[in-house]
């Protein structure tokens, strides 16, 4: 074996029934695992479900065998007794497991006496096709039971599949590792093969179980204690190198790749192992949205969707980072993101979760983050990151002094993209405070940072001064030193619906004033004479975020063609670019949409709901559907229906307390989506075309207000709609809807799916209309009155269209009890036409800028 390969060697397991696991000439097997975590094997479902349903269910035992080097080099079986404490999926009860096993087709078990085994890495990021592959397991194809290893690449993915070719995985590697071989990282877990190719499973299929209300918190503590594991191995004597040194000799981790250290990217996950974890991708998605706006001077959201769930896959999506330079290339600005971004996960977790974390293990985050920015090659971005943490809490030493480098440069990887030699496309002229030269950084030299145990490490980013100048090393305490910046600087926590707060500094101008720019990247220059100029002022200049950087989602749903609706889901961000989340051109019977759009619907409110911002949900529809009940659905699946696909999670270990059996009480995916966020019904064909003047205006006198009560149908309120009343000419409502002044908003008492209603708001839209308010129940006519009483006070309430999210949402919260209904005299479910003309190309036209090129080994 090579090197690389015994690296994998210790981390192999065999996994059967129980027995002694010693004699491999004749003891039966089911398949392979490998070690993620001390105590906790990862391997298939179906490996784990040939020992039956007692097995998966946790309440018998499995035999797990792997090898362990001795002192004098050799090999030597290690055995102990594993559970099975998720199965992903688990097979119904009573009846047989499918063949083949369906995906995710994963299991986790905790083994006993393994604690001290060293794990695989676990990839943080989707591997692209051509990869190169290592697959490893255990195998008796030879008629010998040992382990096997073989080469191939990744082919490409099929649905939730990755497909192997240049080598067909044998019998016995189930539930082994694929390793990217240019990375060091598992990428997938073997699952089998089909004629010409193989099959695994991507490793990013376990993140997806965190979602699972039985599989979410083992595996979100398997995941915890693979970070802790591997950060813990930095400082360990050992005579066997780890997985990051290993990592750091591998091309995938070449300096001309990215500019983050395999050093520095296991350090921060073992600190980001002991925060709380994101609410949810929206918080981690729009936290590195941020950040590649800052370091690039320019929002670009990303055409793919993120589903990341942890704070780590957020900094995966930053690495390999480039400036947008014309003509492809750019300059690796993926340090300088991934630190701003470690500033900014700590700062939320200080200020949100400041009860959920210790304040030691926060103060030893934020002081490593400040150390890492006192070592960057250039002074905006280290006081950008010193600002950021001036909001954390136990962030005091992050306004200590930064290092100064006699004669030439500092920070930066040795050969890497911040050499001097490489021009500066990305230079904003930012090099330094006021009244230095650019580049300028003050404090005393250094080249260590202490850290919470008192040893001092090396900043992963930190290379010899290019004059040749010795670094004197930071002396331990150094990062208490008292700060001497005289004006001090003040971070706005933004409010709920607005873009991220700047840093505004006495000093320096507004990110809306002349002189804001992006952090820059380009090379920097030395103070003059070698010494270091004390900045003023705490932070530099940031480039103003979007003036919107909320996102909602737009759900689609078109006209029927032979009976089937073709239905799409997409994210909005701020108001004009567009993500794809998923969709159906084939369609769906009007009665299934419920069903279908609920999976897709919650990824997409996922993504969207950030800090204090719950996304708005618009559904365009056909007329024909304008009573869909959209508000009225949940997201909480039914568990009856999703029980035999569902992860178990055995009692071993990660049972659920009491007090959580009705844990769907207090889940917000219980709540009808209405009465937590803005749900609102848009015209499909409608906003296919361009807009008419008629409807521009009356956009225009909603926004103004104050909204007035006027009658869909043209009548007295008190009449409301009696039954068989029909519609008569071809126009019988457009004269009295055309009368109305701008800012009425019609109001009907009954559904606008067929009948009067349907023939009415026809011409409520030929009119122009935006705003339309219904009752899309069915109803006595002696209702009305009330109803139109209720809709007259919301419109007073609001005022004016913006205003009028907040009352509805409050209506639909007192019409789910029927007890307060009753008492308020309140009546009727209430729907929303909210659709304003729009003011871009139609959603889905718009010409696309192709991405820039990447440079050579990117």
């Amino acid at each position: 074996m090579s090197a690389f390969d015994e690296m994998v060697r210790p981390s192999l397991a065999r996994i059967g029934a129980p027995g002694d696991g010693y004699a491999t000439d004749r003891d039966s097997y089911w398949g392979s695992g490998f070690f993620i975590a001390p105590g906790w094997l990862l391997t298939c479902a179906h490996v784990v479900g040939k020992g039956g349903a007692a097995v998966c269910r946790g309440q018998s035992a499995l035999s797990v065998t792997w090898q362990e080097r001795t002192a004098d080099g050799a090999w030597e079986p290690r055995g102990g007794t594993g559970t099975a404490v998720v199965v992903a999926p688990r097979p119904e009860a009573g009846r047989p497991a499918r063949d083949p096993w369906p995906f995710p087709d994963l299991a986790l078990v905790r083994v006993t006496g393994a604690d001290e085994v060293r794990c695989l890495w676990l990839g943080d990021r989707e591997a692209g096709p051509r990869t190169p592959l290592g697959l490893y397991g255990w195998s008796v194809q030879t008629g010998e039971l040992g382990i096997r290893q073989g080469s191939g690449e990744l082919a490409g993915s099929d649905a939730r599949a990755l497909l192997l070719t240049g080598i067909l995985p044998v019998g016995g590697l189930s539930g082994g590792p694929a390793l990217d071989l240019r990375h060091g990282s598992v990428i997938g877990v073997i699952k089998g093969r089909r004629r010409e190719e193989g099959v695994a499973v991507p490793v990013t299929a376990l993140y997806e179980l965190l979602d699972s209300r039985e599989a979410g918190r083992a595996v979100r503590e398997v995941l915890r204690a693979h970070d802790l594991h591997h950060a813990s191995l930095l400082g360990a004597p050992s005579p066997y190198p780890h997985w990051t040194a290993v990592q750091a000799t591998l091309p995938g981790h070449a300096s001309s790749v990215s500019g983050i250290t395999t050093e520095l990217r296991t350090r921060l996950y073992g600190h980001l192992a002991h925060l709380p974890p994101p609410a949810g991708a929206g918080e981690v998605v729009h936290l590195v949205e941020d950040v590649k706006e800052q370091v690039r001077g320019e929002r670009l959201p990303s055409l793919v969707l993120r589903n990341v769930r942890t704070w780590r896959e957020g900094a995966a999506l930053l690495y390999g980072l480039r400036t947008l330079d014309p003509g492809g290339g750019g300059t690796l600005v993926d340090l300088d993101a991934v630190l701003l971004y470690a500033a900014r996960v700590a700062r939320k977790a200080a200020r949100e979760h400041a009860g959920e974390v210790e304040a030691g293990r926060l103060r030893a985050f934020t002081e490593w983050i400040a150390g890492q920015a006192a070592g960057h090659r250039h002074w905006a971005v280290g006081e950008a990151i010193r600002a950021l943490l001036g909001g954390a809490e136990g962030a005091g030493s992050a306004d200590g002094p930064t290092p100064a480098v006699s004669g030439g440069q500092s920070g930066g990887r040795p050969d890497g993209p911040y050499d001097s030699g490489l021009g500066r496309p990305y230079d904003s002229g930012l090099g330094g405070p006021p009244g230095s030269r650019p580049g300028g950084v003050s404090g005393s030299p250094s080249n260590g940072v202490p850290v919470s145990n008192g040893a001092v490490v090396t900043p992963a980013q930190a290379i010899p001064a290019q004059s040749g100048a010795v670094d004197v090393p930071t002396p331990v305490g150094a990062l208490e030193a008292p700060s001497t910046v005289e004006a001090p600087c003040t971070v706005e926590a933004p409010s709920a619906l607005e873009a991220p707060s700047t840093v505004e500094c006495l000093g320096m101008p507004s990110p809306t004033q002349p002189g804001a720019a992006p952090l820059p990247a380009g090379s920097a220059h030395p103070p003059e004479g070698g010494r270091a100029i004390q900045p003023h002022i705490t932070a530099p200049a940031l480039p103003t975020p979007s003036p919107d950087t909320r996102t909602d989602v737009l759900v689609k749903v078109g006209p029927a063609t032979y009976g089937r609706h073709p239905w799409s889901v997409q994210l909005i961000y701020g108001g004009q670019d567009v993500t794809p989340v998923d969709g159906d051109d084939r369609g769906v019977r009007a009665e299934e949409l419920a069903r279908v759009l609920r999976e897709p619907l919650a990824t997409a409110l996922n993504q969207g709901d950030h800090g204090e911002h719950l996304a708005a949900i618009e559904v365009f529809l056909p007329r024909k559907l304008f009573d869909l009940p959209v508000d009225d659905w949940s997201l909480l699946p039914d568990l009856s229906a999703t029980s035999a696909t569902s992860a178990t999670t055995a009692t071993t270990g990660f049972e659920d307390d009491e007090d959580d059996e009705d844990d769907d009480l207090v889940d917000e995916r219980a709540l009808p989506l209405g009465m937590r966020r803005t749900v609102v019904v848009r015209d499909v064909r409608r906003n296919g075309l361009p807009p008419s003047p008629e409807w521009r205006r009356r956009w225009k006198g909603v926004l103004r207000g104050p909204l007035a009560h006027g009658t869909l149908h043209g009548r007295p309120a008190a009449e409301g709609h009696p039954p068989g009343v029909r519609a008569g000419g071809r126009f019988p409502y457009y004269g009295a809807l055309s009368a109305m002044s701008d800012a009425s908003v019609p109001v009907y008492c009954g559904p606008v799916g067929s009948g009067e209603g349907y023939a009415a708001m026809r011409d409520a839209l030929r009119s122009g209309h935006a705003v339309v308010l219904w009752r899309r129940d069915q109803h006595d006519h002696d209702e009305c009155g009330d109803f139109h009483r209720q809709a007259a006070d919301l419109l007073g309430l609001a005022g004016h269209a913006d205003g009028l999210h907040g009352p509805v949402r409050d209506l639909r919260i007192r019409l789910a009890d029927p007890d307060t209904a009753r008492a308020h005299g309140l009546r009727g479910k209430i729907a929303v036409l909210f659709d304003p003309p729009p003011d871009r190309t139609p959603y889905g036209t718009e010409s696309m800028r192709p991405p820039p090129l990447a440079a050579p080994g990117g």
